[in-house]
């Protein structure tokens, strides 16, 4: 094992672009596994048999969720300082161009539009003065569209980028990883749902991949695709979470 160990590290020391893969791929099961272990944990401890609302299910979930999305940035973070990096050599508050911000809010107009009209059409209140809706939409536009935009975009491109690759490479790379981390949509409502699983990575594939194209053009700003996905987030999360424990989500987020 040790011999393996060894054999491994030097075939990725002498390939910076394999070793770069490699990072960005462990990187994201590590971050799937913190995101699920501590909202299997919140979940765990305050979620009482009277508590078994599809409100109070989401409201739980979603919770534990963004916490465990909390500690991956914590990590992400040391990870950096390991490096001598920062969050803003990622592009955090970093100024970007007015073409980038265009891209991101037509992006953003787009799949909400796209949203709304399918997968939650008359499932949205979006009037409703209730702590549920409030808290929801609040945690998941702050901590969702701030952390992910910053691992997804900002750490698997500039972490590909600086080892090699071309732009082409980086988009597909943040698409695809961005996806396959939605696959959980599909197991909401305690079941395994095919059609959910299949349109949430296909759906959010391709939002993260158009993102990609934006944060690109914002000259590797994170700040028009935070803004972007903050707002999706803040209007639709908690209806598409409802959907999704119901069972009733046979299309994606």
């Amino acid at each position: 094992m040790r011999k393996l160990s060894v054999f491994l590290r030097s075939v990725l020391a002498a390939n910076p672009r394999l070793e770069s893969l490699a990072i960005v791929i462990l990187g994201t099961l590590l971050f799937l596994v913190i995101v699920y272990a501590v909202g299997r944990g919140v979940a765990w401890a305050f979620q009482s048999p009277a508590a078994q609302s599809s409100r109070a299910l989401v409201t739980v979930r979603l919770s534990g969720s963004m916490l465990g999305e909390l500690v991956v940035l914590l990590v992400l973070i040391v990870f950096l300082r390991s490096r001598g990096l920062s969050l803003r050599d990622l592009g955090i508050w970093q100024h970007a161009p007015a073409r980038g911000w265009i891209i991101a809010a037509v992006i953003t107009a787009l799949y909400l539009w796209m949203t709304f009209a399918a997968v939650l059409r008359g499932q949205a209140p979006l009037g409703e003065a209730s702590f549920f809706h409030i808290y929801n939409s609040l945690v998941a536009g702050l901590v969702a569209g701030f952390v992910e935009e910053i691992f997804y975009r900002g750490f698997v491109m500039s972490e590909l980028g600086w080892s090699g690759f071309g732009p082409v490479v980086q988009v597909i790379a943040s698409g695809v990883l961005f996806g396959i981390s939605h696959t959980g949509w599909g197991l909401f409502s305690g079941n395994i749902n095919w059609p959910a699983i299949i349109g949430s990575i296909s759906a959010t594939a391709i939002l993260g991949a158009a993102y990609a194209v934006a944060y690109r053009a914002s000259r590797n700003s994170l700040m028009p695709v935070i803004a972007g996905h903050a707002i999706t987030d803040i209007l639709i999360e908690p209806w598409l979470l409802l959907a999704a424990v119901s069972g009733a989500m046979t299309d994606p987020h």
